[in-house]
């Protein structure tokens, strides 16, 4: 009796063993938060909504890696949106990322859904996370920059003296349709409080050519300060329409929070402008959790129409609401888990 209860016990442990052995990690982040907005156009008021992921995207993600021998590791990651305020998930599941991969003394290799090389290079950069209002993922979300590329073979370089190359190819898997191939590479160096880097992508056309997109970022911690900057370009094929971006961003430690500022300036060559400011604070009140609350305002010029980006929220004038001055207020809370 006590020899069938030994393998039936062993029998029940045997997949949790087995997931022990995987190394998977269960993790994500909720985000909510209350937020007045105004999209600054001609007879339309403000409103207040209540919005997931002002700070961080709220998700829901796997990962996790197996030791091959040999300094080899078999590694993945899927990761999910979700919308915190109904409970959606995005209209992709695990659009947010979805790779398999190797890692090793070589570097590593993924494939599937991944970040760009050129948004590597603008997170690291961006002094607001890519989360709260202002950040540079206007940039990406409305003005063309590629941040996520589907059918992708990456490949990273290991660290050599504080350089990293990241290399990125996307296939289109173009039959007859305007599906794009995209070639991308990025080189970053970290150095101490020094981060510096540069990426590159250009996209095949149909018939019009090839668009071109380019980053340069950089960022110094000095103390209780945090300095970041970048610059953004998207040139697309067969037209004079190029979108630049810059921003220039500082943070500083305020007793146990710390508060986050941006300045941003948008601009397209038919002369459209707009020039935005960002400031935000935010409040631990454990190594999980805090409290935030951020304000950004953008002012665009009589042709201009950018908006406002938060991690998954865009505040944006209507086409023919062009001169349109954008505003928010948001205060929320963030956990990870």
């Amino acid at each position: 009796m006590k020899s069938k209860l030994l393998a039936l016990g062993l029998a029940t442990a045997c997949p949790l063993v087995a997931w022990a052995q995987s190394g998977v990690t269960l993790y994500g982040i909720a985000d909510i938060a209350v937020a007045v907005e105004d999209t600054g156009a001609t007879g339309s008021g403000k409103r207040v909504v209540l919005n997931s992921g002002n700070q961080s995207s709220s998700r829901l993600g796997f990962r996790g890696t197996e030791d091959l021998g040999g300094g080899l590791k078999a590694l993945f990651n899927l990761e999910a949106g979700v919308g915190l305020d109904t409970g959606a998930t995005d209209a992709v599941f695990f659009g947010r990322r979805s790779v398999v991969g190797l890692e090793g003394p070589f570097g590593s290799l993924l494939l599937g859904r991944e970040y760009s090389p050129i948004a590597g290079v603008a997170g690291a950069t961006d002094i607001l996370g890519q989360g709260f209002f202002g950040s540079n993922l206007s940039a990406f979300a409305a003005n063309g920059l590629t941040r996520r590329v589907s059918n992708s073979v990456n490949y990273r370089t290991p660290s050599l003296g504080g350089l990293r190359a990241s290399m990125m190819y996307g296939l289109g898997e173009r039959v007859t349709g305007p599906s794009l191939d995209l070639a991308g590479v990025a080189l970053d160096y970290v150095n101490g409080p020094v981060y510096l880097g540069a990426g590159y992508h250009v996209i095949e056309r149909v018939a019009a050519g090839d668009d071109k997109e380019y980053i340069l970022g950089a960022g110094y911690k000095v103390g209780a300060f945090d300095l970041k900057a970048n610059y953004l370009v998207a040139d697309p094929a067969g037209t004079n329409n190029t979108f630049t971006q810059a921003n220039l961003g500082a943070s500083v430690a305020v007793g146990r929070g710390r508060v986050y500022a941006n300045i941003q300036q948008n601009k397209l060559d038919t002369g459209a402008k707009g020039n935005a400011f960002a400031v935000a604070y935010g409040y631990p009140l454990s190594k999980r959790t805090n409290l935030y609350a951020s304000y950004a305002a953008l002012r665009n010029n009589a042709t201009g129409r950018f908006g406002l980006n938060s991690s998954s929220t865009s505040i944006t004038p209507a086409a023919t609401a062009a001169g349109s001055d954008p505003a928010v207020l948001a205060v929320g809370l963030r956990h990870s888990f």
